[in-house]
């Protein structure tokens, strides 16, 4: 906005004149604003209404037009406490029988106390006795207790625990660090539920779902020689050791998948991309290191140049020892001359120190980042090596052995890599499969240590003189004879000819219970009660919109207006015209009428005849102000009918066919009326009651007017600035001219 400066010379004050001139100018803007602000919350307003409407058609009336909505049955069972019942649209009136010969059940396994584990000192060693054996401790097992560490251990070389849920297998493969926590992971990875209680000092393990088909099996074995050869030589292939938690599960679940068949080509493919990988992270590793040692060493013999930099000092002084202990001083590097080190010693410790973690900023900039990535793509040859030795002159940084840096590029390591992975996997499945399954399933001795012998999903009663004290619960489905036939469930649900029973215990010997279906009219009555009420909600805020009274006194408050205002009146005041915006509204006139003359119509039933929902004990009040809302007689929660005989209940016992005649009628001729009120017009769009297309038109014509009017009072406004400057320049040209003349009549005296 420019900066005017008005009225100098007449002294007038321009500004408020041109604002009070634009004020009247602009009240034709403002009307125009404020029509868009009413449409836009009318729009709204419609927005809010029509979900509430297609709601109540998607929903109520696309159910209640069904005649299977009336259909409810019930069921009740003789005995609530062995069996439940429920029967759905689809079940036959009758009685029928039940006996309940086995209840579903989930594998369960209760390890045996765990007997101790070694104890170690404070620096991990293990602690003996006076005749040199390993000293062992009860209830101080945890998590992260190593299983080479549990007494009685018979976890050998090569040992490997076996875990089978369902289709799914999962390997452990035992060493010196395998604890606790990853033998529970390995359970939870094959489905299982499965925690170690570190106070009960016990295994708890079960199947997620109940059922025969959903057992579990737990065994160990231990590999021979070569299957620990080719166990190592593919895991050291695709670096193993340094795979993310998520890809060693990954690599566990391929090899467990040889182990159980899976052809090498399924897998090829994601171990050929674990061994690459790897292989580029070693390629990296070994030029990180050998270009570290170049830019350390270029650091070391840049360090005296650095020193004389900080003195100030020309290229041939000579620094001392002291010059560069106060370097690193300041650089925050100390001398440390304890232990008997002598000063240069600490002096050259210092200087390693510092040379260390300059090297390591040197490294994250470009030029040596570009070294190594260039490194890894094309490889490390001897003549590279030469050449980073070349420049560590005199600083005292050696190198490893040449060999340990050189490597071949990117597309020979690829070749090479694929073709000793494919090796590897060939030589691993052939070696591998069928590893712990069968014949070599193993005999358990090495999951006594962990309280379990070889889990095989059969029941098993603790009995504590075998020394395991193992407890299983075995998996086992859900067994009844129903009317004389046997059915089976891996649940306790089974549901048959649309009746659904859930079975909580087995009965006792010659006890059958009875399964009663009839036909629950109190299941139908709450329905038609909950679809009055849905119905009468929805139109009573429709009649309350169309019927508001008139704000034709009220306007969009402008923000000078509102400023004056507390938040609750300007809340009341533009509540007071959004309440009014569909009044008398046509287009929610005509969904008003239709939805009170659907409900006074008369619909033909079954039996021919035509009924009103009168006839069947609904009615509207007598109280016109109301507006049509429906009432069952005699209902308990309506206060105003509830001494009223109950029609609707006693046609729903004595002829129900009457009921769902006149009720799917009229709903369904409401529904295809709402129907045809929402389908897309050239003013509103499909699955929409109201003229939204329409609204939006007006709102950018608005949004266009109010633009226009902009620019007119903008001209407008400029204009009279343009105006009143001009007479403020006239008046200062007179002026002068008046000063002029009065100095050359004063000057003639």
């Amino acid at each position: 906005m420019p900066i005017r400066m008005t009225g100098l010379s007449s002294g007038m004050d321009t500004e408020s004149i041109i604002a009070a001139l634009m004020s009247a100018q602009r009240t034709k803007q403002t009307k125009v604003e404020n029509k868009r602000t009413k449409l836009e919350w009318k729009k709204e307003q419609w927005a809010s209404l029509n979900t509430k409407i297609y709601n109540f058609y998607t929903n109520s009336l696309s159910k209640m037009k069904m005649a299977s909505t009336y259909m409810t049955k019930a069921a009740t069972s003789s005995n609530n406490s062995k069996v439940t019942a429920k029967a759905t649209t689809a079940a036959a009136t009758g009685s029928y029988s039940v006996v309940v010969k086995q209840v579903a059940s989930a594998q369960k396994v209760t390890s045996g106390k765990l007997k101790g584990s070694a104890v170690r000192d404070d620096k991990g060693e293990l602690v003996k006795d006076s005749n040199g054996n390993t000293v062992y401790k009860e209830g101080n097992i945890t998590s992260n207790t190593k299983l080479a560490d549990l007494k009685d251990a018979g976890f050998g070389a090569g040992t490997q625990i076996k875990v089978s849920a369902g289709d799914k297998t999962v390997f452990l493969g035992v060493d010196e660090n395998t604890t606790i926590s990853d033998f529970v992971g390995k359970l939870n990875d094959a489905g299982l539920t499965a925690s170690f209680d570190e106070k009960q000092q016990r295994f708890f393990i079960s199947s997620s779902k109940s059922g025969a088909d959903n057992k579990f099996t737990i065994t160990s074995a231990t590999m021979s020689k070569d299957q620990q050869d080719a166990t190592k030589a593919l895991k050291d292939l695709i670096g193993y050791d340094s795979l993310s938690a998520a890809n060693k599960n990954a690599a566990d679940s391929i090899m467990a998948g040889l182990q159980t068949g899976k052809s090498v080509d399924d897998v090829i493919e994601k171990l050929t991309t674990f061994a690459n990988d790897y292989s580029d992270k070693e390629a990296k590793r070994k030029a990180t290191e050998l270009y570290t040692a170049e830019a350390k060493a270029s650091v070391l013999n840049g360090f005296d140049d650095e020193v004389r930099k900080s003195l100030e000092k020309e290229d041939g002084y000579a620094v001392t020892d002291e010059d560069r202990i106060k370097y690193l001083k300041d650089k925050g590097f100390k001398l440390d001359t304890s232990d008997g080190k002598t000063q240069a010693d600490a002096l050259k410790e210092a200087k390693d120190k510092y040379a260390d973690k300059e090297a390591e900023k040197l490294l994250k900039k470009d030029d040596y980042k570009t070294k190594i990535e260039n490194a890894v793509s094309n490889g490390l040859t001897q003549s590279d090596i030469d050449a980073v030795k070349n420049n560590l002159d005199s600083s005292g940084v050696t190198l490893g052995a040449d060999s340990d840096y050189i490597f071949d590029d990117r597309m020979t390591r690829t070749l090479d890599v694929n073709a000793k992975i494919d090796a590897a996997a060939k030589d691993y499945s052939g070696k591998m499969n069928g590893f712990l399954s069968g014949d070599n399933a193993g005999d358990g001795n090495a999951l006594a240590a962990l309280g379990l012998e070889k889990v095989d999903g059969t029941e098993h009663k603790e009995d504590t003189t075998t020394g395991t004290g193992m407890a299983v619960i075995a998996a086992a489905d859900t067994q009844i004879e129903y009317n004389g036939a046997t059915l089976t469930s891996d649940t306790t649900n089974i549901t048959v000819a649309g009746l659904e029973l859930n079975i909580i215990s087995k009965t006792a010997e010659n006890e059958t219970i009875n399964i009663s279906v009839t036909n629950d009219s109190s299941g139908v009555y709450d329905t038609i009660k909950e679809f009055v009420s849905e119905y009468n909600a929805l139109l009573k805020e429709m009649n309350t919109f169309y019927n508001a009274g008139s704000a034709s006194d009220y306007e969009v408050l402008s923000d000078e207006e509102k400023d004056a205002m507390s938040e609750s009146e300007v809340e009341k005041w533009e509540g007071k015209i959004k309440d009014s915006l569909l009044r008398r509204d046509s287009t929610l006139g005509a969904i008003v009428s239709s939805f009170k003359n659907k409900m006074m119509g008369t619909y033909t039933s079954s039996d021919g005849k035509r009924y009103a929902l009168s006839s069947i004990g609904i009615s509207t009040s007598k109280d016109y102000k109301e507006g049509g809302l429906l009432h069952i007689l005699g209902d308990e929660d309506d206060s105003e009918y509830a001494d009223k005989k109950n029609v609707l209940k006693s046609m729903l016992d004595e002829d129900p066919d009457a009921v769902v005649g006149v009720l799917t009628s009229l709903t369904e001729s409401l529904y295809s009326d709402l129907q045809k009120k929402m389908s897309a017009t050239k003013m509103s769009s499909a699955l929409t009651f109201y003229n939204d297309k329409e609204m939006s038109s007006q709102l950018s014509d608005y949004k266009d007017e109010i633009s226009r009017w902009q620019s007119r009072l903008d001209e407008m406004e400029d204009k009279y600035y343009k105006q009143f400057s001009a007479m403020e320049t006239a008046l200062a040209n007179l002026q002068s001219q008046q000063n002029s003349l009065a100095s050359m009549l004063g000057g003639g005296n």
